[in-house]
């Protein structure tokens, strides 16, 4: 399979500084979420725990362009795998690229007619998981396929695994567990399992018109604000207007995506999956890095249609009592790393979910993606994740 070649020749991964400096930042990222979360301690799998830790605060990283989080997976397996043969500590770079890398491409190559069946940051995150345990463990670009074959026979994760009742954080553990166990394994792989009516082609509603390979790095983005990724955006242009607007609120018009508006409806998963309770939490606190309980008297004031916009993006009209004013964002902040802005809120972020030890991710990730970390700097990594 020609994507599975590509995939597995690391010789082609270009890196560079930039892109160096924002895995730096996404795996702090993970650090911090993955020591916030639950620490699932009846899970024996260190990459299972890691996956559901990192994930279980609804707060790891997004790639908007294909829909996935691919961090929560990756890392999870590239940690797994640092813990279980430091001594293969200095692959920790490239196989950072190689699980992005793998994520982000083999997303586009399923296509949109495969993310509507399917819940694509699983599949895509299997094969993310595995090449990012081949490349750790040095394995040959014929090992490297043979292991993406047998985790692409048996990957799986429908789409109704639904995010708002927790299901998806099961899948991100399922997936890190299989392409940990593809890359360990030397069983031989299914053949042919691309064609026919049988094929994953087939059964998985893959497009394969994407032949284009991704970085996945610089499409990554952060979900900073304490609010559902799909309203990050609306309560961001929420409380930038009512820093603008005085007077008393008379109305919140809200124009979002028809999935959002589906998504976060308040039916399933309690008020964070709210948008209008998001949206009147905004209002009332005037600061998009904190969230409060909402007032009825501001949702009765709220409104909503679908409108065409990116996914990710929204458009806001707020009118009070001395006037009206209007902002549209169509791309949800949290992928410009180099933003002051964008720093401030991540910290903000971070320092909410772990207070002053987001210095201390800080530290060990600088030290795992420059190759530095010996064996106490690993096993001091896995008490602060794992303790």
């Amino acid at each position: 399979m020609e994507l599975f070649d590509r995939l597995s020749d690391l010789q082609t991964i270009s890196q560079s500084e930039e892109l160096n400096a924002r895995l730096e930042i996404l795996l702090t990222d993970f650090l911090v979420c993955a020591r916030a979360g639950s620490s699932s301690a009846d899970i024996e799998s260190i990459g299972a725990r890691l996956a559901i830790s990192s994930s279980y605060h609804d707060a790891d990283d997004i790639d908007w362009s294909v829909m996935t989080h691919p961090g929560s997976i990756m890392w999870a397996a590239l940690i797994d795998s640092l813990i279980r043969l430091p001594e293969n500590s200095r692959n920790f770079l490239v196989s950072a690229y190689a699980g992005y890398r793998t994520s982000a491409t083999s997303a586009q190559y399923f296509g949109a007619s495969h993310r509507k069946n399917w819940h694509v940051t699983t599949t895509a995150g299997t094969l993310a998981a595995t090449s990012t345990a081949c490349a750790y463990r040095d394995l040959s670009p014929s090992m490297h396929i043979s292991a993406l074959e047998n985790a692409a026979a048996n990957m799986g994760g429908i789409a109704v695994a639904d995010r708002r009742t927790g299901a998806a954080i099961f899948n991100r553990a399922a997936a890190t567990s299989l392409g940990l166990l593809a890359a360990n394994s030397d069983q031989p792989s299914a053949h042919n399992i691309w064609e026919g009516e049988r094929g994953l082609g087939n059964l998985f509603s893959i497009a394969g018109k994407n032949t284009q390979t991704y970085d996945g790095i610089s499409t990554a983005s952060l979900r900073l604000f304490p609010y559902s990724g799909f309203i990050q955006s609306q309560n961001l242009a929420i409380t930038q207007l009512a820093q603008r607007l005085s007077g008393d609120l008379i109305s919140i018009e809200l124009g979002i995506h028809p999935v959002t508006m589906e998504l976060l409806n308040g039916s399933v998963g309690g008020s964070y999956w709210d948008y209008k309770y998001g949206a009147a939490s905004a209002w009332q606190v005037k600061d998009v890095t904190q969230c409060v309980d909402a007032k009825n008297d501001v949702l009765d004031k709220i409104s909503s249609k679908a409108i065409e916009i990116p996914i990710s993006g929204a458009e806001v009209t707020i009118t009070t009592s001395n006037g009206s004013d209007s902002m549209r964002i169509e791309i949800a902040p949290g992928s410009d790393f180099g933003s002051g802005q964008e720093k401030h809120w991540r910290e903000a972020k971070w320092q909410r979910l772990v207070g002053k030890d987001y210095l201390e991710a800080e530290s060990f990730a600088q030290l795992l993606l420059n190759n530095k970390a010996d064996k106490n700097a690993i096993k001091s990594l896995q008490e602060f994740l794992l303790a």
